[in-house]
């Protein structure tokens, strides 16, 4: 079966934006703006922290599950097969905020790790209705980190806004192109994403 080029660009969005590496850039992109002096060491360990609490950690947990067979396939399309990993994925997330926070980093390091294992628990909870996009509660929780560290430090503009927005939008696409989810899973993502980052940020 040939693809056709909306198929193949969709699914380079979706990879490109996949949800599992966005915690990490959302790190980095906080300890590149806050005030404290921070090296390249402490920004690389804390990094590597959150990309294996955030990615690794969940991944490994899914590859486990779909070993044991009790999902059939990792790109869990189908919603039930949601809750095992979204549950482990918020466990690894949750234990690697609560070591960030023993370890000094600047709390919106923290607060952000946190705000992403409260995405994915929320995600799960309303499995039972539907699966809301985890796509888009990534790009739109990042947004939300990057507006409020433009209001806390003045780090940033408009243009990147629109420009995210933008990004949200081709996600919110791609996703539907390829039948993942229906209009309203995309934008009960985004606000589940969005406000969560948005409010715990806010501290």
């Amino acid at each position: 079966m040939r693809l056709g080029p909306k198929h193949i660009t969709a699914q380079v969005i979706s990879y490109l934006f996949h949800p599992g590496i966005l915690p990490t850039v959302g790190v980095v992109y906080i300890l590149f703006v806050v005030p404290q002096v921070i090296d390249f060491s402490i920004v690389f360990r804390v990094t590597s922290i959150v990309f294996l609490g955030t990615y690794v950690g969940p991944l490994l947990g899914t590859l486990l599950l779909r070993w044991t067979g009790i999902i059939s396939s990792i790109h869990l399309v189908k919603r039930e097969e949601r809750i095992y990993p979204y549950l482990t994925a918020a466990a690894s997330m949750l234990a690697t905020a609560n070591f960030l926070a023993r370890s000094g980093v600047p709390l919106e390091v923290t607060y952000s790790v946190f705000a992403s294992a409260i995405v994915v628990f929320a995600s799960t909870i309303a499995l039972p209705f539907f699966k809301s996009s985890a796509h888009m509660a990534g790009i739109a929780g990042f947004i939300a980190l990057y507006v409020r560290l433009f209001d806390f430090y003045n780090q940033g503009s408009l243009l990147v806004v629109i420009t995210l927005a933008s990004c949200a939008g081709a996600v919110g696409w791609a996703r539907v192109y390829l039948k993942r989810h229906t209009l309203f899973e995309v934008f009960s993502g985004s606000i589940i994403g969005f406000c969560a980052l948005y409010l715990l940020v806010s501290k």
